[in-house]
């Protein structure tokens, strides 16, 4: 058994972190054991804010592979400038580097030099097509944020609800995540003035976050530049399709769905994405973004690194 350390790994709950561990995990029946103290074979680090110089010393000083796992440009903002340097250090000191997507390797490669790629997965156990009749009339459109990076972009969802509301003002606008109290509370709670309906759920938990899903019919996901949102992923497993920004790793995530176009009415690019389910095959795809299929890449790279 491969002894696999993961720095922060019982302290990492919410989030695409929270979200990705869970989902490793799942791995260890494949021939690995994360632990987050005692004897390891292999330092990964999920995140290059997730561990700190003395662990990643502490392994490359007794010769233990390091693999790093590199999602995106981290913001100064939330990391008090310490992030990107901690990456490219973190980086130069790993046996491997590990992209999220294609996209992510080709934007971050410079810094973080060559590695490989592996797509995050999805517990399809979790996440999955609703089975029950549909028991709603009206629309729903699902969007999720708990990041809070600038790339999430409800600033253009904020305003394609508004213009969808003019067009069509019966559906609703299902809100999950976090959100500052001043954007809830304000005179109009998510700056909506004109009587736009939306339920606000809260953060949500996964099981609970799955089963929102799938009680909704759309996702509105126009995420900027993200590396490899788990959010897309988790919402097409679910069955919806997903109105997205092409840009970061996005197209390479994307099996139904389109991409927002503001020429373009609102109510037509719902039901436009919404048509797209006809043609969806969960089975199909359950394959390619599965959690196993993301953990025998894990296994495979972890196995080859611990008996190099």
């Amino acid at each position: 058994m491969i002894k696999v350390k993961v720095p922060s790994l019982n302290r990492i709950n919410v989030g695409g972190g929270g979200t990705f561990m869970r989902n490793l995990i799942k791995g260890e029946k494949f021939g690995y054991k994360l632990v987050e103290d005692g004897d390891y074979d292999i330092l990964f680090i999920a995140g290059a804010t997730l561990a700190d110089r003395e662990t990643v010393n502490h392994a490359e000083k007794n010769n233990k592979p390091i693999v790093l796992r590199v999602d995106n440009i981290l913001e100064d903002s939330k990391n008090r400038n310490t992030g990107m340097p901690r990456m490219e250090e973190f980086a130069e000191k790993s046996s491997v580097v590990v992209y999220q997507t294609e996209w992510a390797k080709k934007l971050l490669s410079p810094l973080c030099g060559d590695g490989t790629v592996i797509l995050n997965g999805v517990d399809t156990e979790i996440f999955y097509p609703r089975k029950e009749k549909k028991t709603w009339e009206n629309i729903r459109v699902f969007y999720s944020k708990y990041s809070r990076g600038e790339g999430k972009n409800f600033n253009v969802v904020q305003y394609f609800w508004r213009e969808y509301n003019v067009e069509k003002n019966d559906d609703v606008l299902v809100l999950t995540g976090n959100f500052s109290k001043e954007t809830q509370r304000i005179n109009h709670p998510f700056e909506f003035h004109n009587n736009e309906k939306y339920e606000y759920k809260g953060v949500l938990e996964h099981k609970a976050l799955a089963d929102c899903m799938r009680n909704c019919d759309v996702a509105l996901l126009p995420y900027f530049a993200d590396a490899c949102s788990n959010t897309i992923i988790e919402a097409q497993a679910c069955g919806l399709p997903v109105i997205f920004d092409w840009s970061g790793g996005t197209p390479e995530i994307i099996e139904m769905g389109r991409k927002i176009d503001f020429g373009e009415s609102p109510v037509d690019t719902v039901n436009l994405a919404i048509g797209q389910k006809k043609e969806f095959h969960f089975e199909d795809h359950k394959v390619i973004w599965g959690v196993d299929t993301m953990n025998q890449k894990y296994y495979g790279l972890f196995n080859l690194l611990a008996n190099e």
